[in-house]
């Protein structure tokens, strides 16, 4: 059974680079985006509600060289659709997308890699499809409960923005400007936000949020219906059925606890931890060497 498990995981495929487009899936189009060379590893965005834009900077100059990077925007977000459809922006409609996705594009299984929120939905994907996933990178992840998840982000939050930072967040989100989504007011509200999640405040300057007049519109409602649906979740007791290796990656400086990911290192069979010292939330932005590093002495083991 352990050889017929490593011989799973050392599976290697790559899709043909056909840039970008849409794809129907579950009665809503989803857009995806292609790059680089190599076998391929699916990216799933944090949010939920924002668009792969906030990552592909990054990860395209970090690991295109290394594989075929395959983005997409989640149902209801970024350039997506599905946001006024309420009935399916639930974690289960987001597995069945994911899945439907590695059928389109012929993979007999996948190679996934998700920020914040989606590691989690990678977690879900796991748990739903274990003989679909060949390896699993789960960057800052929410944690694989609500309760290791929700109460220390919000506290941590708190702690970091200042008086000032907050007086400055309410006088944009009260503007009209904002309301009527402005993408410039968009962009200063999260820049401002997000440095409490930065270890440094000032790399929050490195990040591109990639928005536009199109996903912006979905960041809240996307948000808000997916986090309803997944109330007071906990998953830890299904953690096991994920049998492919599995990488954690988690900044000692994060909005998200290190004991969340503790707890999802201690439930899942085959994966290891690595701690970031003097990170925050966005390892590929705060120390994109020893990210890639990582990410590609991983890969190299299966």
């Amino acid at each position: 059974m352990g050889l017929l498990l490593v011989i799973n995981c050392t599976r290697k495929e790559s899709i043909n680079n056909t840039n970008s487009g849409y794809i129907n899936i579950n009665t809503a189009k989803h857009y995806y985006s292609i790059s680089g060379r190599g076998d391929t590893l699916v990216i799933l965005h944090g949010g939920p509600g924002l668009s792969h834009k906030y990552m592909k900077p990054q990860i395209d100059s970090l690991l295109s060289s290394e594989f075929t990077l395959l983005y997409y925007d989640q149902r209801g977000s970024g350039w997506s659709e599905g946001e006024n459809d309420s009935t399916n922006l639930n974690m289960d409609s987001f597995v069945r997308d994911l899945e439907e996705l590695r059928r389109h594009f012929g993979l007999s299984k996948v190679n996934l890699l998700g920020h914040s929120f989606g590691g989690l939905l990678g977690m879900y994907y796991g748990i739903t499809f274990p003989d679909n996933l060949n390896s699993l990178v789960l960057i800052d992840t929410d944690a694989a409960s609500y309760d290791l998840r929700t109460p220390y982000q919000i506290k941590t939050i708190n702690s970091r923005l200042t008086e000032e930072q907050n007086n400055y967040l309410d006088s944009i989100s009260g503007s009209d400007e904002f309301k009527n989504y402005d993408v410039s007011s968009y962009n200063k509200y999260y820049k401002t936000f997000l440095t409490s999640y930065f270890a440094n405040p000032r790399d929050t300057s490195k990040l591109t949020l990639g928005f536009d007049s199109v996903s912006i519109k979905k960041i809240d409602a996307t948000n808000n219906h997916v986090r309803k649906g997944l109330g007071k979740y906990d998953i830890h007791d299904k953690l096991y059925r994920i049998t492919c290796p599995t990488l954690i990656l988690h900044g000692t400086e994060s909005v998200f606890s290190v004991d969340g990911a503790k707890a999802i290192k201690n439930k899942i069979p085959h994966s290891e931890l690595s701690l970031y010292e003097n990170c925050g939330h966005f390892e590929y932005i705060e120390s994109p060497a020893n990210f890639k590093k990582s990410v590609l002495d991983f890969h190299n083991k299966y």
